[in-house]
């Protein structure tokens, strides 16, 4: 099915070349002509009252969008002198289109989706339009509506070029929304007769244009002296509009327009409108007549990479400033638009939203163009937090959704009385106490914090394998839990062939943990920027082979692989997956007795992970594996780290490990004391004062 753009591009193409040759009309077009020679009137008397005050002014506001215009081609144009009416309005930023790459407002950069963020103030996730094609509606409020429902009176209209902007509008149209739509098929120029018969005659409070010409050249032509020739005429025809309006303002002296012209969309590499989430079709300008409260230049060529462009103005700026302009913006309470004014005070810049680590809030980041008094913050129109004006960020957890799922909430941020908003999604896990019952049977606890010795006996302690290693412990804060926590930070076996730049992994007795004839469990809080591959994360065995009798917990990329070997054999080798750089707990519960065997990994994306295996006496017996010691960052004879730094091109040995609150157990915790721990991200120091 093609698109309304597609079935007229050849006819278009020459059209707009036929415009080339032909007289655009009008003398002074593009400036406004001089007001007319005026008297001073004599001053009153007491016989002549005083003239009548003059009527205050009334805000009106032209915007015109143009389709398909290359960032790199219109600043070749700019150079080139051949866009004086754009470039002559005061003020052109840098912007951008297409939402946030990978967020839910990810958008095509084709027509129907830019103009509606242009008219919406939204991206994709709340106006639903993805694409050109016919049927689609508006799930966000246009800016006919909002206008309307704040000044009843106000009149509006649109002219379009591209067929599918009134498609979109029907529904406006049919609501009273939209005064005039006006569909030009294709034509440029009859926009510019019919938006210049509204400008001076209509008595709009917001017109809204939109010509194609650069779109239809390029489609045909690609880029060139054809395309260059489109912009500079495209150019001509809005110094039409500019001069319908200078004989407007001098009309109705009493009128305050705001110009604004934007790029709707740009072009691929061929010209084609493909909508690809590329810098050339993402990156764009918006210009207006009145200064602007963000003035970073124009950079000289596209980047390689979009995301820089999101410090500057954004497509969804468009409709928060016409509303502003026209004293309609909606109240905070009510504000559902993605952008902020570029006129008056300035709103924060650059909102984004995560689910938190704990996945049980949404973490809001921001930046400040400039730093206001105070700074609101709001979720579904209720004010949750009041910040000082430096304020970069804020974690909302207040929202306690009654069981786990997918929430979505729409937060606005407020600063200077000025707001920005977008709609956030919370994949939320409740949380969990900490069961009272994990107290029971606890036989050791290393906090790892400050020192390794042990919490209750207070006579063991871990040992570098390393003689001389001393401990490195993580900065205030880096630690698994709330506050200033800390952890024991192991470094990387990278490096050298000696393991002076490494700490080589720390001991204690194997006896301290493993047994060959009663119920045990151990677990302990582990982070990793999962780049290690085939590295013991735990272990008390030679881990040269995963047959070796023993118990192993090794890192394979964002996989915990739990192994127990016999001697000859292995126990089914199990993968249970983590997320990097993320504090997840683990722990081994093992029912010597009951021969079983379960592993559990919570990962605060992941969820709980729990499997079990049988266990046989064979495997039973070689639960103590070398009785050499139970190590961490490292295997049980502690050779694993030196033997592969520069062996075993399968091994990644490179990166980190983090290790928090390493616990043993003289029973076999149940899957929901484990969770309990994980999910509840509370230190086992609160059951063991």
């Amino acid at each position: 099915m093609k698109t309304p753009r597609s079935r007229i591009a050849r006819a278009a193409l020459h059209a707009s070349l036929l415009l080339l040759l032909t007289a655009c009309g009008g003398g002074g077009v593009g400036s406004d002509p001089a007001p007319a020679e005026t008297t001073t009137p004599p001053p009153p008397t007491a016989a002549t009252p005083a003239p009548p005050a003059p009527p205050a002014a009334q805000s009106k506001t032209l915007l015109i969008g143009i389709d398909g215009v290359h960032y790199t081609e219109l600043q070749r144009a700019m150079a080139e002198a051949r866009v004086p009416s754009l470039q002559g309005l005061g003020t052109v930023l840098p912007a951008y289109t297409g939402g946030i790459l990978g967020r839910p407002t990810q958008q095509q950069a084709t027509a129907g989706p830019s103009w509606a963020t242009l008219l919406t103030g939204a991206w994709a996730d709340r106006h639903e339009i993805r694409s050109n094609y016919e049927g689609q509606a508006f799930q966000a409020d246009t800016v006919f509506k909002m206008l309307k429902q704040r000044n009843a009176g106000a009149r509006t209209a649109a002219i379009a070029s591209w067929s599918g902007l009134p498609q979109l509008l029907r529904a406006d149209k049919a609501a009273g929304y939209l005064d005039l739509a006006k569909d030009c098929d294709g034509s440029d120029s009859c926009v510019s007769s019919e938006a210049g018969a509204a400008i001076e005659g209509g008595s709009y409070d917001l017109i809204v244009a939109d010509y194609q010409g650069p779109a239809q050249v390029a489609d045909v032509a690609g880029y060139g002296t054809d395309y260059q020739n489109a912009l500079a005429e495209v150019d001509r025809q809005v110094a039409l509009l500019k001069a319908s309006l200078a004989k407007r303002r001098a009309a109705h002296r009493n009128e305050d327009w705001l110009v604004i012209v934007t790029t709707t969309h740009g072009l691929g590499a061929t010209g084609v409108a493909d909508g690809i989430p590329v810098p050339s079709n993402l990156a764009t300008v918006i210009a207006l007549d009145k200064p602007a409260n963000l003035s970073p230049a124009l950079p000289a060529g596209l980047p390689t990479d979009i995301a820089p462009w999101y410090a500057y103005a954004a497509a969804t700026d468009v409709t928060p400033t016409v509303l502003t302009h026209l004293s309609a913006r909606p109240a905070a309470t009510q504000y559902g638009m993605d952008g902020s004014p570029l006129i008056g005070a300035a709103a924060v810049r650059q909102l984004a939203a995560t689910t938190n680590a704990k996945q049980t809030g949404i973490q809001l980041n921001w930046t400040l163009p400039a730093t206001p008094a105070a700074i609101t913050v709001l979720r579904d129109g209720v004010a949750v937090a009041t910040l000082p004006g430096n304020a970069l960020a804020f974690e909302d957890t207040t929202m306690a959704p009654a069981a786990s799922g997918y929430f979505s909430y729409d937060y606005t941020v407020v600063a200077d009385q000025v707001p920005v908003s977008l709609r956030a999604t919370l994949n939320y896990v409740k949380p969990i106490s900490l069961l009272a019952s994990v107290a029971n049977g606890i036989t050791h606890l290393f906090t790892l914090k400050t020192t390794l010795v042990d919490r209750i006996g207070g006579t063991q302690a871990f040992t570098p394998w390393v003689s001389g290693a001393a401990p490195v412990y993580t900065a205030a804060g880096e630690g698994p839990f709330a506050g200033t926590d800390t952890a024991l930070a192991s470094t990387s076996y990278a490096g050298p062939t000696v393991c002076s730049a490494c700490d080589g992994g720390y001991r204690i007795p194997t006896s301290q943990v493993t047994s060959t004839s009663a119920p045990f469990t151990f677990g302990f809080w582990f982070r990793s920027d999962a780049t290690r591959s085939g590295m013991p994360i735990v272990s008390n065995k030679n881990w040269g082979s995963g047959n070796n009798a023993g118990i192993a917990l090794g890192q394979y990329g964002s996989a915990i692989r739990f192994n127990i070997g016999r001697g000859g054999g292995r126990l089914g080798d199990k993968d249970l997956s983590f997320s990097a750089n993320t504090w997840v707990y683990v722990a081994m519960a093992v029912d010597v007795p009951n021969l079983k065997v379960t592993y559990h990994a919570y990962d605060p994306v992941y969820g709980m992970q729990s499997s079990s295996a049988v266990l046989t006496s064979a495997f039973v017996a070689a639960l103590n594996g070398l009785g050499n010691g139970f190590s961490l960052n490292e295997d049980g004879d502690g050779g694993y780290g030196p033997n592969y730094r520069n062996g075993n091109a399968s091994n990644t040995i490179g990166g980190r490990f983090d290790f928090g609150e390493f616990s043993t157990w003289n029973r076999a915790l149940t899957n929901a004391e484990v969770e309990s721990i994980g999910r509840s991200g509370t230190s086992l120091t609160t059951l063991v004062p």
